[in-house]
């Protein structure tokens, strides 16, 4: 979800007067959206909505701009460049501070005001660097670089405004009203669902060398690549003085020009006329492919892949052509060339397999007379020209009528 649809879709959920944005809400990527907005220049901030009155803020707050799209991927369009100074940094932005100055013990957000009169048990005034990164680490993907200044800055400001609140809501005992205890419990138990698959993605993040090389083994065969030639043969088009040949008179011709091929003549005049005995006169299509890896063809043509350099394939056809190739080599890729490619292939797979092998663990059963049966798949329609789904009629003539029934 991108900054624009993520703030949209945020507003929809906290404002009740804000139009029911149709935008998918994904578990904890929505709880998340906060940051996007904290980033977002001359955005409304979400302050000005009232939005601490809504108890999903508890979440939304904890994850404000550490894991927000924004500072993983580019803007959509980029900021024109700074002015430089005399010293070559941006003439209107200072050069952030070197944090490792700041102690550890040393406050690095301070609530003025705050905690003063009859605080009550858990009320915050201030918070140290240590504390502060604690909390910024525990939010930040594995994946991440260091948060940039900007954006730990924002995130500050915005933690700062939650602490307030959230101090308030201890002053008026909220934090025992059962409702919101609620909610407590099921954040939590989201957040700890989310911790799984942030854990077993760290987990195989690191496929092992031999891991990597049983895989490329085992699966050798797709790291063949073969250099192909094809020939492409339209089916004929009929003119006025040549009528349309029978499907096997077409088969007939493909497999001549094919013998001819196999006998050593030049495949770009074989194209060449081939094209012009089917009647088309556009320029004939380069008969070289170039390389070529399983999964790369469609799959009829696979069986290409089984030939030695030199071979020429069957005919394959479809309801527009012919075709057949000529390998001209092959060679297996070598594991160094495809060694991160298979390392994403079984992070993904490993990771996909734990997570199914989790859900199929345990069994939802919901009782009936409470929730009501399963509503059943929607029947599918029967699709009539002219209709929706349906080919459209021809010309602007209605729908035939079908007269009276036959007595």
């Amino acid at each position: 979800m991108d900054l624009f649809r993520s703030s949209l879709a945020y507003f929809s959920m906290i404002d009740p007067l804000s139009p029911p944005y149709d935008f998918p809400h994904p578990s904890l990527d929505v709880v998340r959206f906060f940051a996007s907005i904290c980033t977002a220049s001359g955005g409304t901030i979400p302050e000005d909505y009232h939005f601490m009155q809504r108890s999903t803020l508890l979440a939304l707050a904890m994850t404000c701009a550490i894991t927000c799209t924004g500072y993983g991927q580019q803007p959509s369009s980029p900021p024109p460049p700074p002015v430089a100074g005399a010293n070559g940094q941006s003439a209107n932005a200072p050069a952030p501070p070197d944090a490792s100055n700041v102690p550890m013990n040393e406050p690095v957000i301070t609530l003025k005001g705050a905690c003063e009169s009859k605080p009550p048990a858990g009320c915050v005034s201030s918070m140290t660097r240590e504390q502060f990164e604690q909390l910024t680490n525990a939010l930040q993907p594995a994946d991440k670089g260091p948060v940039p200044p900007d954006v730990k800055r924002k995130f500050a400001i915005q933690y700062a405004k939650l602490l307030t609140f959230a101090d308030v809501a201890r002053q008026l005992g909220l934090e025992n009203d059962p409702k919101v205890q609620q909610i407590f419990t099921f954040y939590k138990n989201n957040v700890l669902a989310e911790s799984v698959n942030r854990h077993y993605m760290e987990e195989y993040a690191h496929p092992t060398d031999q891991q990597i090389q049983d895989y490329y083994d085992q699966n050798s065969k797709k790291y063949l690549e073969a250099t192909l030639l094809r020939i492409i043969i339209p089916h004929a088009q009929p003119g006025a003085d040549k009528p349309k040949p029978s499907p096997a008179d077409e088969q007939a011709y493909a497999e001549k020009i094919r013998q001819r091929w196999i006998a050593g003549e030049d495949p770009a005049k074989l194209e060449k006329e081939a094209m012009e005995h089917s009647g088309i006169s556009t320029p004939a299509p380069d008969v070289n492919v170039g390389a070529r890896r399983p999964g790369s063809l469609p799959e009829a043509h696979e069986a290409v892949f089984s030939l030695k350099a030199g071979e020429v394939s069957q005919l394959f056809s479809d309801p527009s052509a012919f075709y057949f190739y000529k390998v001209v080599s092959v060679r297996q890729i070598p594991l160094s060339d495809v060694k991160t490619t298979i390392s994403t292939t079984l992070q993904r797979q490993m990771y996909n397999d734990k997570i199914q092998q989790l859900q199929t663990a345990v069994t939802p059963v919901l009782n009936d007379a409470y929730f009501g049966p399963e509503a059943p798949p929607p029947a599918p329609g029967i699709i009539r020209p002219g209709g929706p789904g349906g080919p459209p009629m021809r010309g602007n003539a209605p729908p035939p009528n079908p007269g009276a029934p036959p007595k």
